[in-house]
């Protein structure tokens, strides 16, 4: 199977890692799909790694926090020996 474009040039694959996290598992089976794919002709690819990409992490989205959805202020129900699953 040959992946091209009308005009011919070759489909471009990105091949993203997408999580930063230690001890991730998916870093050879990316990297593998990589080295599969850039071995195609009809192809072109790039393998990007989020964790390469400098990102900051100062605030991890506090300033756009709602404090009416926290954990901590969502009413939890109380079991109900009358209701099976509640």
């Amino acid at each position: 199977m040959v992946l091209m474009e009308a005009n011919d040039r070759p489909v471009f694959l990105p091949v993203v890692l997408g999580t930063s996290r230690q001890g991730r598992r998916s870093e050879p089976v990316a990297r593998f799909v990589f080295d599969q794919v850039a071995q195609r002709t009809d192809v072109t690819t790039e393998f990007i790694d989020i964790r390469e990409i400098p990102l900051t992490n100062n605030d991890v989205g506090e300033a756009i926090k709602d404090s009416k959805f926290s954990a901590t202020t969502i009413p939890r129900r109380r079991a109900d020996p009358g209701r099976p699953g509640v």
